[in-house]
């Protein structure tokens, strides 16, 4: 919610399915308001700390400031072409500022497109909650 706006994107580390770390990048995207690119170097420097660290990526993070947290064209276009760095991807909505939405789907090279269920402290995560 930071940047909003503009949308905000960055890695999640851990292990296997769990993610215990944010890892913001910079949003380097010429239209950041409705688009996000990473930040090359950081990128790298990304998969360097992973490499040392023994982790994963668990999974690319993104906003959607005006839409619904589901994956655009553009997103499963983008996430077809970095399915080698991990296949799952979180949206988070802030359509409505005050109650942010996250979602997660699995999206593979072929554009396949699941919903995942995300699970905070054990728990499923509900908007509601």
């Amino acid at each position: 919610m930071q940047d909003d706006p503009n949308e905000c994107c960055g890695l999640l580390f851990g292990v296997g399915d769990e993610a215990d770390e944010i890892h913001r990048m910079s949003n380097v995207n010429r239209k950041p308001i409705s688009r996000y690119t990473m930040q090359s170097g950081e990128l790298v420097a990304a998969q360097e700390m992973v490499k040392e660290t023994g982790r994963e990526f668990v999974a690319i993070y993104h906003s959607h400031t005006f839409t619904q947290g589901y994956p655009s064209k553009t997103d499963i276009s983008n996430a077809v072409k970095v399915a080698s760095v991990s296949t799952r991807h979180v949206i988070v909505s802030l359509v409505e500022k005050t109650r942010p939405v996250i979602r997660a789907f699995s999206i593979n090279g072929d554009a396949e497109v699941t919903e995942l269920v995300v699970e905070t402290d054990g728990q499923p995560y509900r908007a509601s909650d």
